[in-house]
């Protein structure tokens, strides 16, 4: 049974429905992501969790007990929000201990809960000031602060970095990253956090799983790894990964006991990959598209064997890497490749791909045939 548990959750406004029948369980001490573009259900069903927003169906549970219907104070949970919303009249410390303030918690306690909590997150030095007197980042520390001080059973973040800069959202990432560590060996009490965003490095280097969603329903639950490795639809294909994964639309053919993608009078060999899947789905031919990811593409000599022909349009320096914007036949693709490759625009090249590095979708439902 899961920590946490969401059953056929569902939430609707006015006729459109924001979360779809969405079932999630999530392990205590995890770091889970809910990963979605604008409008795809995320926020909505972190603040149903909270108790901020009431599921108009569905079911809740947290360590075995229905928490349906209680209210977000009898829920033991910690929200930080996107604004922060920190009281601009309160030092630092007091908005740290403003809930333990309101519970009548003893002074003493509250100076114990208070010091360890920043000394947690590294604002000491700054408990006396007020917030119109910190810097974004250390407003994101003090918010961050004011939930440890709760010692929830549950953290919840909704996009608490989107108001930052780069730099501090590098930084902040790496210390939310650590604070999750440190908590999650605690031998109290496990930090479990669910955390919204729809920043996919966010979601990678943040998250021991990551829920992609859309459209009101997760799509797929994974770690990163797989997430990024092994996508199991087109939409998960291409919202994870900077640039998107190539896709292009095709069929699958079998070619002398082996297999081929072919599009537009090209064909590129696919091996035994490609096989397997004629041979689940029994078959010689069948429409598919095909994912590849820029950095898997691969740049050869004009006339190489066994490569597409295609020009190079463009060249983008990127400092590690180049990006590089292919055309074969109509078709545009981008690669990733070594700056150290020498290759200059208006040139003719071959392109080839790896057969383990591609991916097979079914054109009709969208998922990912190499499973």
């Amino acid at each position: 049974m899961g920590f946490l548990k969401l059953e056929k959750i569902t939430k609707r406004f006015s006729g459109s429905v924001a979360v779809d029948h969405l079932d999630l369980e999530v392990e205590e001490g995890e770091f889970l992501v809910l990963l979605g573009p604008s409008g795809c259900g995320k926020t909505t069903t972190l603040r149903i969790i909270a108790g901020l927003e009431v599921q108009t169906e569905g079911k809740i549970t947290l360590e075995g007990k229905d928490i349906s219907d209680a209210p977000p104070e009898r829920r033991d949970m910690a929200m930080v929000f996107q604004n922060l919303a920190l009281y601009p009249h309160m030092t630092v410390f007091n908005n740290i201990a403003f809930y333990l303030q309101n519970i009548r918690t003893s002074k003493e306690t509250i100076e114990e809960k208070v010091q360890h909590a920043a000394q947690t997150v590294g604002i000491q030095e700054l408990l006396l000031r007020y917030p119109d007197q910190l810097s974004g980042g250390q407003r994101q520390r003090v918010a961050v602060a004011r939930a440890l001080v709760r010692s929830p059973k549950v953290f919840l973040l909704d996009e608490p970095l989107s108001s930052l800069d780069a730099k501090l959202r590098a930084g902040m990432r790496s210390e939310l990253k650590l604070l999750h560590k440190n908590l999650s060996q605690s031998k109290e009490r496990k930090g479990t956090f669910i955390y919204v965003t729809h920043d996919q490095v966010e979601a990678l280097t943040l998250g021991t799983r990551v829920a992609v969603m859309n459209k009101g329903s997760i799509v797929q639950l994974s770690t990163p790894r797989d997430l990024y490795n092994k996508p199991r639809n087109l939409f998960a294909s291409t919202f994870v990964g900077s640039p998107s994964m190539n896709l292009i639309e095709g069929s699958l053919e079998r070619t002398n006991g082996s297999a081929a993608f072919c599009f537009q009078g090209h064909c590129i060999g696919l091996g035994d990959v490609g096989a397997g899947v004629l041979s689940r789905a029994n078959c010689a031919q069948m429409p598919v598209v095909l994912g590849i990811r820029p950095e898997s593409v691969k740049i050869a000599g004009s006339g190489a064997a066994g490569a597409l022909g295609a020009q190079v349009i463009t060249v983008e320096p990127l400092g590690q890497n180049n990006l590089i914007n292919l055309q074969v036949g109509d078709r545009m693709l981008i690669a990733l490749v070594s700056p150290d490759l020498a290759i200059h625009e208006g040139e003719e090249v071959g392109v080839y791909f790896q057969p383990e590095a591609t991916h097979l979708f079914d054109p009709q439902t969208e998922e990912n045939l190499l499973g």
